[in-house]
């Protein structure tokens, strides 16, 4: 047998001792192989010996070993183990990930700092929990939120603490609140995996994970409802998105930025501009006693731009087109001119930032251009002719066009500079 099928008999047999000396004898092979190479292209290339000549199984002997540690109880060597696997080049994979939160999972305490490593460093590499782990943290989530809700768990008549303590300030997801419990906090980052798998039932998953929370007690906090948008994202299941949003309101948590641009982009993917004008007026108007209402950034017109032309893209009707040329040469009027109405009065929203931005003013240019050219009315195509003009004399416009720009963008630029010259004569 090779050397890197010794970690994965031993860990079967549990025993340890082999199973590390084992790793041992597979590195000084790995090792041996690549000091062997080339010592003036190992220091030109600056790599350290053992991200060179990957062998067969490697990351099955590693595995074999965290999961022999974990069996053992020696969950300490084991989590030292899946860290230094990553810092010598070898990538732990879903099982590593398993065995791992297996054992971290069954300590006393529960080790919850470990366990939410493993699920975060899962959620970078797109790796989706297999069902053992899955059930695990369920169970484990369970029982958090029933004893945040009121229910103590005891054994042998003595109350159990069932995790022990961990820096949250270093876990916790940017719009997650300081106040947020550790069920909601494990609930979370189990429905984000579920996300990183996009399948035709991911949207399913995600929301009976959320029903099985609320089942259980616990209170979902914004960062929960943004995860059930972002499912509605990648699915382009705009109505449920705007079922959220209802539902937020209904449970009295309130959205925040991350909420509606996530709607918003769920809107863009189902290509329901007519949505994201009810999602976008809904954010600009919305206010309550301990809120203000969303004021926008330059990055927010852009999104709700980026909705608009993908309708555009995705369809060849003359007079929708048309329409939605409206939406975009208005949207930028209206940022001209402060519109209170659309909420693009905030000092939030720059315009030196938007009129630098070459995609938005190029985007706002052909849409001028292409009601000038197709308009109906007289008046129409005059107003639209005059923007086109003013934009293409904005000094975005005199500087290089990105490489990404396409050649009907560059045409309408060309028109509406020509425009430009033959007012100047």
């Amino acid at each position: 047998f090779g050397k890197s099928f010794l970690p994965p008999a031993t860990s079967r047999c549990r025993r340890v001792d082999l199973a590390l000396n084992g790793l041992r004898i597979m590195l000084k092979q790995k090792s041996k192989a690549s000091l062997a190479s080339s010592s003036t292209s190992r220091q030109k290339n600056r790599v350290h010996m053992y991200h060179q000549q990957a062998l067969h199984n490697e990351v099955g002997a590693w595995t074999a070993a965290i999961n022999a540690c974990g069996k053992m109880g020696r969950v300490d060597t084991a989590a030292r183990l899946f860290r230094t696997m990553q810092k010598l080049g070898v990538k732990p994979n879903a099982v590593t990930c398993g065995c791992l939160s297996d054992c971290l999972l069954k300590a006393t305490p529960i080790r919850m700092a470990e366990t939410m490593e493993v699920l975060q460093y899962m959620k970078r590499e797109g790796l989706v929990p297999g069902e053992v782990m899955y059930t695990s943290l369920m169970g484990v989530a369970l029982s958090l939120a029933e004893r945040e809700s009121g229910s103590v768990i005891r054994k042998d008549g003595l109350q159990v603490n069932l995790i022990d303590k961990f820096d949250r300030s270093t876990l916790l997801p940017p719009d997650a609140e300081d106040t947020t419990s550790e069920a909601i906090f494990l609930y979370t980052e189990l429905m984000r995996c579920l996300i990183q798998d996009r399948d035709e039932d991911m949207i399913l998953k995600v929301f009976l994970l959320f029903q099985e929370m609320r089942n259980a007690g616990a209170t979902p906090d914004v960062a929960c409802y943004n995860l059930l948008l972002r499912a509605c994202t990648f699915s382009s299941d705009v109505q449920r998105a705007q079922d959220v949003l209802r539902r937020m309101d209904a449970d009295g948590v309130e959205p925040n930025r991350a909420s509606w641009r996530e709607a918003l982009r769920a809107a863009m993917r189902a290509t329901r501009s007519d949505v994201a004008d009810a999602i976008w007026d809904a954010a600009v108007t919305y206010e309550n006693r301990d809120s203000k209402p969303f004021m926008p950034k330059a990055s927010d017109v852009e999104l709700l731009l980026n909705v608009y032309l993908q309708e555009i893209r995705n369809t060849s009707n003359h007079e929708v087109r048309n329409s939605l040329n409206e939406k975009i040469v208005g949207l930028y009027e209206g940022i001209l001119s402060g519109s209170e109405e659309r909420g693009l009065h905030h000092k939030s929203l720059s315009l030196d930032e938007v009129e630098g931005n070459q995609h938005f003013m190029l985007s706002v240019l052909r849409a001028a251009v292409s009601l000038e050219l197709h308009g109906v009315a007289d008046s129409e195509r005059n107003r639209a002719r005059n923007l086109a003009v003013e934009i293409a004399a904005l000094e975005v416009f005199q500087r290089k066009l990105s490489s990404r720009v396409d050649r009907a963008s560059k045409k309408a630029l060309q028109i509406a500079q020509d425009w430009l010259y033959s007012y100047n004569y």
